[in-house]
């Protein structure tokens, strides 16, 4: 059985939902609400200052934009069965979901414009400045130990899915976990989970996505190995939109991993037949990518190795 955390939608929230959907009158949301048209203004008066342009005719109020993480913008844009958890800044996604995770939540996501600490494969900081978009999904695929490395391949075909939907950009995969544009990565993604001890299969596990939306003013070690998706499509994108199709791609996850994904995995793989720097300390060349979505090596002495943990960097 499914667990679901459910939240109370207070006013603001519900009033945003009515306002993606569509044109609404004052009067109307009074009526719905229980309220005065005076309070329905205060808090139209309170989206448009945070960020909403939100435009009042005699027929009532129109949302016209307004680039802000919200739960009423994903749901409005989702068309698969999330929880959804929003905030303008978090210290972690990642732990957050975590938390919800150990206390039975599944199909949760937690989204956030910003992360005060955020991480990304072997205990390195990732930087996540406010105006990207940083996601973090429970799911409990009845996976095994062993098949658990293909969990962040498949994260990384239903993001880069989501993302080229978003952007028209054509978008590829470093092995294992990063998505590239034009040479450059735009997304960076970290698995975790828990286990079942007697089960031997994985209890939960937590994707953590994060999209670079805007890249200016990136520090010195990073501008000329990352971008962002409006750096490179030149149109705006609409985080709420972007993390629907980011979850919609990851739904099936509930019922397990996709039987034919490695296919596509490897065929938007920007690695195959380069040369490589395997975990810093010596080179070869990645001649292809295995069923398991482990990597397969040609060393320099000819010898063919599969490589299924650690890091390995493009020879530029």
């Amino acid at each position: 059985m499914r667990a679901v955390i459910i939240t109370a939608m207070n006013t603001r929230d519900i009033i945003l939902s009515r306002l993606y959907a569509g044109s609404v009158s004052g009067e109307e949301l009074a009526s719905e609400l229980g309220m005065t048209r005076a309070a329905v203004w205060k808090v139209i008066r309170q989206l448009s200052a945070e960020g909403y342009r939100i435009r009042s005719s005699r027929k009532g109020y129109r949302l016209e934009g307004g680039d802000l993480i919200s739960e009423a913008g994903v749901r409005h844009y989702l068309t698969t069965d999330w929880t959804v958890e929003t905030h303008r800044s978090l210290t972690s996604t990642n732990d957050r979901a975590k938390v919800l995770a150990e206390a039975g939540a599944d199909m949760t996501a937690v989204i956030a414009g910003a992360q005060l600490s955020g991480r990304g494969r072997l205990g390195r900081t990732f930087f996540s400045p406010a105006g990207g978009l940083y996601l973090s999904a429970v799911v409990r695929p009845h996976v095994k130990a062993s098949e658990c490395g293909k969990i962040t391949a498949y994260a990384a075909v239903a993001a880069a899915r989501g993302v080229e939907r978003e952007s028209g950009l054509r978008v590829e995969i470093k092995w294992v976990n990063d998505l590239y544009v034009r040479g450059k990565k735009i997304c960076g993604i970290l698995t975790e989970g828990g286990f079942g001890m007697e089960s031997g299969e994985l209890a939960y596990a937590v994707i953590g996505i994060g999209v670079n939306i805007r890249c200016d003013g990136l520090p010195d070690e990073l501008s000329s190995r990352a971008t962002g998706i409006e750096n490179e499509s030149g149109r705006a994108v609409d985080r709420c939109r972007l993390a629907a199709a980011i979850l919609d791609e990851l739904s099936c996850l509930d019922a397990g991993l996709p039987d034919d994904f490695v296919r596509e995995y490897v065929s938007r793989s920007c690695v195959i037949g380069r040369r490589v720097t395997v975990d810093g300390m010596y080179e070869a060349t990645a001649e292809d990518i295995a069923e398991d979505c482990s990597l397969i090596l040609r060393k320099d002495d000819g010898e063919q190795v599969r490589f299924s943990a650690g890091e390995v960097s493009l020879k530029l």
